[in-house]
């Protein structure tokens, strides 16, 4: 690492601040809970990542929540790292604020912006208790899009950083509620320091294991059966007040309990 990349770094920790990135978490979480019946993960988040080891955790970009997953996601499930990412420089003038929140600029579709980019990154990644989280296709994508294409940014940084690589796949659907599900997948821990490979294997072996969990989650989330996930946070169930009101006085006159969920499977289980 150079004396350059760690300069980069340093400018964007100072940026950051843990006081803001907590009010924009609660900001986030009643945002996903009033948007969507729920927040379920297929499986577990891995566990057991070094603080003293950068993580890059990469995903399909399939919608405008990516962001707001990433950050709760992040802060829940990977307390030991604080998370860094990403975003396009003029659209980040917009949003200054964001700095506060891990947020650094780049120039899209330019020399200068992947060599930021680069420099930031393995800046961030040398030092203990840090990760970057990123969506590599460098677009929005379908998420049945196949194949998964990747721009260069991440096999440099497996190739160059030595940190720990987590695929993660994303998918909204719709199921049984009026509001969509929103649904993740996270897949195996990949030691990016224990193999050796140029940029165009490394590019190959990610893109293919981000196919795996996006393959791997598509088949959960056409059975349509919240029982295979763990529900993360619990969003608001039912379709309108009008509606809800009739059915909870057909449910009183039968003696049933009455719930606003539209479907009849059973609700999963709560993550502890």
């Amino acid at each position: 690492m150079s004396g350059r990349d760690t300069k980069a770094a340093d400018e964007v920790i100072a940026r950051h601040s843990a006081r803001v990135s907590r009010v924009f978490e609660l900001y986030c979480q009643r945002l996903i809970a009033k948007r969507f019946t729920a927040f379920r993960i297929l499986g577990e988040a891995p566990s057991g990542i070094p603080r003293e080891r950068g993580m890059v955790v990469f995903s399909n970009h399939s919608s405008w929540y990516d962001p707001l997953i990433f950050f709760v996601t992040s802060r829940a499930m990977f307390p030991s790292h604080t998370a860094f990412g990403p975003m396009d420089a003029d659209a980040l003038k917009k949003y200054a604020f964001m700095q506060k929140i891990g947020i650094f600029g780049v120039e899209q579709e330019s020399v200068r912006g992947a060599a930021r980019f680069l420099q930031v990154s393995r800046g961030l990644l040398a030092k203990p208790g840090n990760g970057i989280w990123m969506t590599p296709q460098g677009e929005f994508a379908d998420v049945r899009t196949r194949p998964v294409r990747f721009q260069g940014g991440l096999a440099r940084l497996a190739r160059d950083s030595g940190a720990i690589a987590i695929p993660m796949a994303i998918e909204l659907v719709f199921w049984n509620e009026a509001r969509p599900e929103l649904l993740i997948h996270f897949g195996d821990p990949i030691d990016t320091s224990t193999v050796s490979r140029d940029v165009d294997e490394w590019n190959r072996h990610l893109e293919q294991a981000l196919t795996t969990v996006q393959d791997e989650l598509a088949e959960a989330a056409r059975s349509r059966d919240p029982d295979r996930f763990t529900t993360f946070i619990d969003g608001t169930t039912g379709v309108n007040y009008i509606y809800d009101g009739w059915r909870y006085v057909k449910a009183m006159l039968r003696g049933e309990r009455f719930s606003a969920a539209h479907g009849t499977a059973r609700r999963s289980r709560n993550r502890d």
